[in-house]
Parts: C-alpha cells; sequence; structure tokens
C-alpha cells in the first residue's frame, strides 16, 4: 500500500483528494496539513507528498528542500491553481516529480501516482504543452531537433512512457530510444530533468 500525504491550507481541497486516494486501489492518505511546518513537526514519512505552492505557513517552494532533506525518498507532487511557469521550473529543479492544477479530477489525480510509482514523473498535459511551447518560442536550441525529435520530447515533458510515446507517435519503443538519445546528445545532457533546465537558458 502506498500513503500519501496531502499539504494543503484549504480543508475543502484537502478533503477533495483525500476521498479521491481512498479510492485508488494501492493507495491510503495517511494525513492532511495545513502548512509544511506542521507535516514536519510529526515525524510522519509517507511515499508520496501532495505539496500546494500557495500557503500561509510556508511556500510549497520553499518547503520542498526542506521535505526531500527529512525524507529523500519521497516523491513530492505540486499542486496548484497557478500555472505559472516559472513556479513549475523552480518545483522541477527542487526536486519534484509532478506538477498538477487543482481542479484536476480523481482520474487524473490516479494516473499521477501510478506514473510516478512506476518510476516516471507527471504533469498535466495542459501545462507539459505550455512548457513545450515555452521551450519553441523561447529558445533556439529547439531548432537543432528534427521534427519527429521535437514530438518525442514533447511526449518526454508530458511524463509519457516510452511505450505511450511509441504508440502516439506511431513508432518502435527502438526508435523513441534513438530520438531520446539523439535529443540528449544534440543538446548535450543526460536526463530529463536537464531538458527541463534548459527552458529557463
Amino acid at each position: 500500500m502506498k500513503t500519501v500525504v496531502i499539504i494543503e491550507d484549504d480543508p475543502l481541497i484537502a478533503d477533495l483528494f483525500s476521498d479521491h486516494i481512498e479510492n485508488f486501489d494501492g493507495y491510503s492518505c495517511i494525513g492532511k496539513y495545513p502548512g509544511p511546518v506542521t507535516y514536519l513537526s510529526t515525524g510522519k514519512q509517507a511515499d508520496f507528498i501532495l505539496l500546494d505552492i500557495r500557503m500561509a505557513e510556508m511556500d510549497g517552494l520553499q518547503a520542498i528542500p526542506l521535505l526531500l532533506k527529512k525524507y529523500p525518498q519521497t516523491s513530492i507532487v505540486m499542486h496548484t491553481s497557478i500555472e505559472e511557469l516559472d513556479s513549475l521550473f523552480t518545483a522541477l529543479k527542487l526536486g519534484s516529480v509532478g506538477y498538477i492544477n487543482k481542479q484536476s479530477n480523481s482520474t487524473e489525480l490516479n494516473k499521477v501516482l501510478d506514473d510516478i510509482s512506476s518510476g516516471g514523473a507527471y504533469m498535466s498535459t495542459e501545462i507539459a504543452r505550455k512548457v513545450f511551447d515555452y521551450f519553441k518560442t523561447t529558445n533556439n536550441i529547439i531548432d537543432q531537433l528534427s521534427e519527429r525529435e521535437r514530438e518525442t520530447a514533447s511526449g518526454i515533458l508530458e511524463g509519457l512512457s516510452y511505450k505511450l510515446i511509441a504508440d502516439k507517435l506511431d513508432i518502435a519503443i527502438d526508435t523513441v530510444r534513438m530520438n531520446i538519445k539523439s535529443i540528449y546528445r544534440k543538446l548535450n545532457i543526460n536526463s530529463k530533468a536537464e531538458l527541463f533546465s534548459l527552458l529557463k537558458k
């Protein structure tokens, strides 16, 4: 059973997330807290933390290093109604592995947890598209990539698995792997985190 902690200062939203999680197979919400400081004082570790960005007690971005220092194996998923790219990039650089909108439905939240449990990362399609659009309009780095490599990079940013990227583009998984190697070589990077980081340069 995977455990989830919710850090959210709006009790209605916290309750909604908790109700969703309790209906997922293999997941259990073990606590809801109004802020990171309150949660850290409990000493209660979880597999996942759903972390708000804007809170009175402490900004969620400021909390990420503190949470990961105490619980380095915990996966942090940011949730916010504010789709600011600066906040997204900062959260990713600080170590979060997912980013969803507070309006996300139960199905999407379940997918977030499942994808991350399988070793992936996740952000909503809407937010991933904003990131990729920003990538295309603010960096000439993207011009180094072929059209198929750009499509593959878009899939990476959406948090899709190699298989899902292959299915979406109607190509073989080995071709996806080849495209990703080419992307990393052309951009002189070695990981998805570095790909995200390039967006801020």
